[in-house]
């Protein structure tokens, strides 16, 4: 619960910095935020959720609250548990997206978090965001 909760404030701390950023003044695109939620895909039951289960949480729940575009691509992760201590490695989704910034993205990217962790039984998912300067190159 604990890691929760500094998950969202950092999230809402790096939104803050993000709309204040010297980047602003000096991108010659658009400032924008880069943010990324790294969810395990180790389950309570010792299965990890499948390729199928996670293209499925994608489909539901990530394309509506970010139709615009996204990534999502597997990682190997690994962290220590707070409060047992005990290590683990396991397979990561990871999600970035680009969007600009405001609360609006945000109550997405928590509303993506706590799916997650509800439907695949996880403790925590680890959010970070930071500014970044956008342009979009187009075809000539």
């Amino acid at each position: 619960m604990r890691r929760r909760s500094i998950a969202a404030g950092l999230l809402a701390s790096l939104s803050v910095l993000a709309a204040a950023s010297p980047l602003a003044a000096e991108c010659a695109g658009e400032a924008w935020t880069e943010s990324t939620l790294y969810m395990g895909r180790g389950l309570g039951d010792g299965r990890m959720a499948g390729d199928a289960e996670v293209q499925a949480f994608v489909d539901e729940t990530i394309v509506p609250l970010f139709p615009d575009g996204f990534t999502v691509f597997d990682a190997r992760g690994h962290w220590r548990d707070r409060a047992s201590g005990r290590a683990t490695d396991e397979t990561t989704v990871v999600f970035v997206v680009v969007h600009p910034p405001g609360p609006e993205a945000e109550a997405s990217l928590r509303r993506i978090a706590e799916a997650y962790i509800e439907r695949f039984r996880q403790s925590t998912v680890l959010a970070s965001s930071h500014p970044v300067c956008v342009s979009f190159i187009d075809k000539r």
